[in-house]
């Protein structure tokens, strides 16, 4: 009798490469998974900080009678100026900062405390302000070196060049300079009305697009229309509605930008949306249906 324990097999040379096949493949199959379950939580969260931007716009209606305005100044100005975002600060549980800012005290610019020049407080990012999908920088330096927001309040739907240097926007969106939109001045319906949208920064070392919570440097710096004429959609990965370059609402989702209405509830507008549908979307008050979008 042999008393010797018969030694397990192993693996041979083919059986082991078929076994690194098989994960690979498996790797292969997992991985797209894993990466539109990311890309799905990254569009919730980017949905969800809507939603609270749109809850905080009510909350400041409710108690200002009105939405804050895009900004405060002379309307043919182009100082810097507290912005939309930095008036909801206390309906997003930021009161301190928003206390810090002294935001009702002084103007952004023209001698005000942090006029243009970055500071701990301008630069601090909001998590509610930055859409997961964002994936350019922290600091907006194509605006000042401020904490980048990946989302802009709507204008209107319509602008003229002026000269160069001037843009005579019509005031029928949700926010224009010194702006006081009340749900009563929302004629088409605020469930058929854009507030504001997403607007990736660019990750290149421009930093085009975007904005800044903080405040702005122009006009149109937080805020953006929409036009049929300037209708323009990029490729994949990067969806643009309304124009190339840095003045486009866009994101990084697939098939289209999320915006918050004026009701407050949130929806995705496809890369497909027409045009004359997105231009009526964005305002509140030309009396013409919208119609399925």
């Amino acid at each position: 009798m042999n008393g010797r324990r018969s030694r397990p097999a192993a693996f041979t040379l083919v059986e082991l490469l078929v076994v690194i096949a098989i994960i690979g493949i498996l790797v292969s199959l997992l991985l797209p998974a894993v990466q539109a379950a990311r890309g799905t939580a990254r569009a919730a969260q980017c949905k969800s900080n809507l939603r609270q931007i749109g809850i905080a716009l009510h909350h400041y209606h409710e108690v200002h009678s009105g939405f804050p305005p895009a900004f405060l100044g002379e309307a043919t100005g182009w100082l810097p100026s507290w912005s939309w975002t930095t008036y909801l600060l206390p309906h997003l549980e930021q009161n301190g900062l928003y206390d810090d800012l002294q935001v009702m005290s002084a103007e952004f610019g023209g001698g005000a405390p942090f006029a243009t020049t970055p500071n701990d407080q301008t630069q601090k990012v909001l998590p509610v302000f930055v859409c997961p999908a964002d994936t350019g920088p922290n600091l907006n330096h194509h605006k000042s070196g401020h904490a980048k927001s990946s989302y802009r309040g709507v204008l209107g739907n319509e602008t003229q060049l002026v000269t160069s240097h001037a843009l005579l926007i019509r005031q029928n969106g949700a926010f224009f300079v010194n702006s006081h939109v009340s749900v009563e001045h929302i004629t088409d319906g605020s469930s058929q009305t854009l507030a504001a949208g997403e607007c990736r920064l660019d990750p290149g070392p421009t930093g085009k697009r975007g904005a800044i919570w903080a405040g702005m440097r122009g006009p149109t710096e937080n805020t953006l229309w929409l036009s049929d004429s300037a209708w323009f959609l990029n490729a994949e990965p990067d969806w643009c509605i309304n124009g190339a370059g840095e003045q486009a609402f866009s994101s990084q989702h697939p098939g289209g930008a999320q915006f918050v209405l004026a009701d407050g509830s949130v929806r995705l507008i496809s890369q497909t949306i027409d045009g004359t549908t997105l231009e009526r979307l964005a305002a509140r008050n030309d009396g013409e249906p919208v119609g399925e979008f």
